[in-house]
């Protein structure tokens, strides 16, 4: 140690990990570096506490697996090129020993696109991709870093280096190859189910709970509607489409869906849309409650919750993260609006413009009546098909 105590070196910081004031004075360790901008110490303390950690010793595991995690977020936050280039290297480096939990290295590449679409510009990203473009092994990350940066608000569209690197994905079949690199007025919510880091995240979660949701400046729907008859069509080979965003929630201990697809008759118009036709549906989900909370709302107020439950995941699960979360949402959205398997974004964008929405919840045994609540119903454009998802997660 130093003569303030100060650990200079990866192997002093990992020596206080002998207790839990010892693990958060190896945190503040961890900032005072990145601070300094030494970059090459955190990748090595990185690596070294990984090797160093004896899974067998659970209390001390737990202690490596704080600092670690520390590690990887001030690297992901750092503003300089040396910060990101270190993430890159510690990225290809297996973490089994440092984990109390096992992380697959998909999870673990999520979360640093995370981190980094949080913490970096667009441009510092485009500069790694130029510096990276000769390591394949790095496409991953990167493919879900880009993602990450269009879902928060930043268009790539007009960018040469992302354009390139999206041709690419789409050339080999890459499962986001198909995402545009801007962000789709549908997805117009989706910033604001983004996750925050660092210090100011929590003064820009605030305000952005403040500002609240698109979703929830909705139409009260009508309560009573002309007689339909529903009858549930061939759903399953769409089922597993329309449950694609609310699969982490199905995960869970107490996780459970419901995906339905009816045909009407007569056909319903868009505006007559209400709660009526939701109690003319023999579903699992409302059929036992006797109050249901029903909103009107357009397509972007059901790409919200769709997008959130994809990438922040359940009670009990971990999310896809942003870039396979908006996939995913995508993949649900298109199967309630009728799009075939494997559409195009835009060509369920526009089935979904041309489409009407409720959004509900049902107070009563199905649903847990938390935060892991989600009701959509879609009135497909022609009026004679509808689809629900219901979906439910609790702690």
């Amino acid at each position: 140690m130093g003569k303030t105590g100060e650990a200079a070196t990866p192997a002093e910081a990992i020596a206080l990990l002998v207790d839990d004031a010892g693990a958060t004075r190896a945190c503040e360790i961890v900032e005072g570096w990145a601070k300094a901008g030494r970059w090459d110490d955190l990748l090595a303390l990185g690596t070294a506490l990984e090797t160093s950690c004896d899974p067998a010793d659970a209390a001390r595991r737990g202690r490596f697996e704080i600092v670690a995690d520390h590690v990887e977020d001030q690297l992901a936050l750092g503003t300089t090129d040396a910060a990101v280039d270190a993430l890159l290297a510690l990225a290809l480096r297996p973490r089994e020993r440092s984990v109390a939990v096992p992380r697959p290295q998909s999870l673990r590449l999520q979360a640093f696109a995370s981190r980094l679409g949080y913490g970096q510009t667009a441009e510092t990203f485009l500069a790694a991709l130029e510096r990276a473009k000769d390591r394949p092994e790095h496409r991953e990350l990167f493919a879900c870093w880009m993602h990450e940066i269009v879902l928060r608000g930043t268009s790539l569209e007009a960018e040469p280096r992302a354009k390139r690197l999206q041709e690419s994905l789409a050339s080999a079949g890459h499962p986001l190859g198909g995402l545009p690199l801007a962000l789709r007025a549908t997805e117009r919510e989706a910033p604001s189910y983004m996750p925050l880091y660092g210090e100011k995240g929590l003064g820009r979660a605030i305000d952005a709970l403040t500002s609240g949701p698109m979703s929830v400046r909705t139409i009260p729907p009508p309560a009573d509607g002309a007689s339909v008859r529903a009858t549930r069509a061939d759903d399953a080979a769409l089922a597993p489409r329309m449950l694609a965003a609310v699969r982490p929630w199905t995960e869970g201990k107490n996780g459970k869906a419901e995906a339905k697809v009816f045909s009407l008759e007569p056909s319903v118009a868009g505006g007559a849309l209400g709660s009526w036709l939701l109690r003319a549906l023999p579903l699992e989900s409302t059929g036992a409650t006797v109050r249901l909370d029903v909103s009107r709302t357009g397509a972007e107020g059901v790409f919200g919750p769709l997008f959130s439950a994809a990438s922040n995941g359940g009670a009990y699960s971990s999310g896809n993260g942003g870039a396979y979360g908006r996939l995913a949402a995508w993949t649900s959205l298109g199967a309630l609006v009728g799009a075939p398997e494997g559409a195009a974004v835009d060509a369920i964008d526009a089935l979904a413009s041309s489409s009407a929405f409720l959004t509900f919840r049902a107070p009563g045994p199905w649903f847990h009546d938390v935060a892991w609540d989600l009701g959509v119903l879609a009135l497909r454009p022609d009026g004679r098909s509808v689809a629900v998802l219901a979906a439910t997660d609790n702690e």
